[in-house]
């Protein structure tokens, strides 16, 4: 990789063969959302973004490629109304699976560990989705059911909203949420389904609800923690315990709002430092990977776009995490989970 530019990081020999012999995967992208807005094509290689401009997209097929990214999940994203929220949340899986057929040679869809594996194994990239807040039930309990059924692999319980079943971490009228009736016979239909629990945006005392309640590991899809960037959106020490208790992983997100404060010049260190913290207070095994590129975010210096990724490794490496520990945050400890979740429903 280059040296040259702002922000760049040189990546050695070690690293790139450490990253290209892991399993890498992504956690939550909204790469498919950006590209169905705007009509760009994912086949297609789009410049990375300059600045803060984060309708060029992050991530497409190709670049995905040169990354070596061996499994993304798609987040499906609707407007919060839950009016007819259902519907678009459809025609939005509609359009990523015209999108993995129009691709077929080089993604496939991936409903299970195993799929991800083959996908792997023939040299193509695995698609799973997330639905992301579940104000796209628009109230039924029972299209949980429907969703997985058509291959969504995990819904996030709230978005930037709360819903019927969930409470937003956003929301700052419900300091005292707490998982009600309707939220309770949500986890554990997704738990008798084997479907992941995914519990970023969630508010708080939610996660200490679902994570006592759970029979199953739960998915933070993409995070960091309040004690790097004290913020609603973040994990607290007592969340990353409980996510942890249950088993779970934390995908580390790339917002640099997230990261660290306004204003600063934040370097792709700063994501390091968050694994750093978690690994800290629960363990290595607890973290993942979860960029949220075309999110609407600004990345790092030093994160372009998607084919940086190797970059994370090489600074992984420097911080005397161990090959192991390394391939796990690539990918190898959100397929301990996703491995755990489905055999166990």
């Amino acid at each position: 990789m280059d040296s040259t530019g702002p922000g760049v990081i040189k990546v050695s020999q070690e690293a790139l063969e450490l990253h290209s012999s892991s399993l890498v995967v992504d956690l939550h992208t909204d790469s498919l959302t950006v590209a169905q807005m705007l009509g760009k094509d994912l086949s297609r290689r789009h410049r990375p973004p300059a600045g803060f401009q984060p309708w060029l997209l992050h991530a497409d097929v190709p670049r995905m490629q040169e990354a070596s990214l061996d499994a993304v999940c798609f987040g499906i994203v609707t407007h919060p109304w839950p009016h007819k929220a259902y519907q678009r949340a459809l025609r939005n899986l509609r359009y990523g699976k015209f999108v993995i057929r129009k691709n077929a040679q080089v993604m496939a869809l991936a409903t299970s560990p195993a799929e991800i594996e083959d996908a792997r194994a023939a040299g193509k990239i695995a698609v799973l989705f997330g639905v992301e807040g579940m104000h796209m039930l628009s109230g039924r309990l029972e299209r949980i059911e429907k969703f997985f059924e058509l291959g969504v692999s995990y819904i996030t319980l709230a978005h930037f909203t709360s819903n019927r079943f969930a409470v937003s971490s956003a929301d700052k009228r419900r300091t005292d949420a707490r998982l009600d009736g309707g939220g309770a016979a949500a986890i554990e239909l997704m738990n008798s389904l084997g479907m992941m629990i995914d519990l970023a945006h969630v508010h708080t005392n939610l996660i200490e609800d679902v994570c006592r309640m759970t029979t199953q590991p739960v998915i933070v899809s993409h995070g960091a923690t309040q004690a790097l960037r004290p913020t609603f959106r973040n994990l607290s020490d007592s969340d990353i315990r409980n996510v942890a208790g249950t088993g779970g992983v934390i995908g580390l997100i790339y917002a640099s709002e997230w990261l660290a404060p306004r204003g600063l010049d934040i370097s792709l260190a700063v994501v390091v430092d968050h694994a750093d913290h978690i690994r800290k207070v629960v363990g290595v095994e607890h973290i993942a990977l979860g960029s949220d590129f075309d999110g609407f975010i600004a990345t790092p210096a030093g994160l372009r776009d998607v084919t940086d990724l190797p970059a994370l490794t090489q600074l992984f490496l420097e911080r005397g995490y161990s090959h192991d520990e390394v391939a796990g945050i690539l990918g190898g400890n959100f397929m301990r989970v996703f491995r755990r979740v489905r055999s166990t429903a």
